[in-house]
């Protein structure tokens, strides 16, 4: 689709600014919920483990809801990638996210915040507490980012979505990285190392 100005729409650019801003959205988001519902599907067992900790479904559901989790969280990735259901794709995530953050508030709020929060299981998660919950909702906010940037945008430019969507999971992954990689001390940078 060529993307042309008119007197009654936005300039090219800023339709452009939109659509990458949206596609970034979207690879991030789209890549927090591939990595989210690999995880869940290879540590099933694990994911299991977690979701009936945090006692919120009758016993009998925590299998089916695993599985219905991980099979949703990688069709909401893979909507948010394709750029053509990344709408429907953008309030899934959105939703999913809510109701995430339901779960753990739900939880803070009983004082079990010992729970991990079973984003990626296989990974040492972090514990429940009010800042992985508003964590969670900020999520949430970004997943709405790719459904108004199509709506303001007048539909998908392919190219520019699939380099937007690349970024985003490049911006993904980078967060990944320091969260799980040890700080690095440089000599002389003031943080001295006490030894023997």
């Amino acid at each position: 689709m060529s993307l042309q100005a008119s007197p009654f729409l936005a300039p090219v650019w800023c339709i452009e600014t939109g659509q990458l801003v949206a596609a970034l959205c979207a690879g991030g988001i789209g890549a927090l919920f591939m990595v989210a519902g690999i995880a869940k599907l290879r540590a099933h067992d694990t994911f299991l483990g977690t979701l009936a900790a945090y006692r919120l479904l009758p016993a009998w559901s925590y299998e089916s809801a695993a599985w219905a989790l991980a099979v949703a969280e990688i069709g909401v990735a893979a909507l948010l990638f394709s750029g053509i259901g990344a709408g429907v794709g953008s309030i899934a995530a959105a939703v999913l996210l809510v109701v995430f953050a339901c779960a753990m508030g739900v939880n803070v709020l009983r004082g079990r915040t010992d729970l991990s929060c079973g984003c990626t299981p296989g990974v040492a998660g972090q514990k429940l507490s009010w800042a992985v919950v508003l964590r969670t909702v900020a999520c949430a906010v970004l997943a709405l980012v790719p459904c108004m940037g199509l709506a303001f945008g007048y539909g998908v430019a392919p190219v520019l979505w699939g380099q937007g969507v690349v970024g985003g999971v490049c911006l993904y992954l980078l967060w990944q990285a320091m969260q799980v990689l040890p700080p690095v001390h440089v000599p002389g940078s003031g943080m001295q190392e006490h030894g023997a």
